[in-house]
């Protein structure tokens, strides 16, 4: 495998997950609830957010707004990275 067996990954990483300062999060619980997902993120890493705050967070990095914006974050390659939903 190009980058390494998957498996021997996962078995490193689990040491870890168990640390108070590991944050286990999938992409399935973030298109799931995005809100809830930001607001764990947030105080994982004892961040306040205001509600205001936090759906301004969950707007700005929705695929639609980043894809709208793409020009301006990631210049010509804007198209190419954000090309699917």
């Amino acid at each position: 495998v190009a980058w390494g067996c998957y498996f021997e990954y996962l078995l490193e990483w689990n040491k870890y997950a168990d640390k108070e300062n590991i944050m286990t999060i999938t992409y399935e619980a973030v298109k799931e609830n995005p809100a809830l997902s930001v607001k764990n993120i947030a105080t994982f890493f004892g961040i306040p957010l205001t509600e205001e705050q936090l759906q301004l967070v969950v707007e700005r990095s929705s695929f639609q707004s980043m894809k709208k914006n793409s020009d301006k974050t990631h210049g010509s390659l804007g198209n190419i990275l954000f090309r699917k939903g």
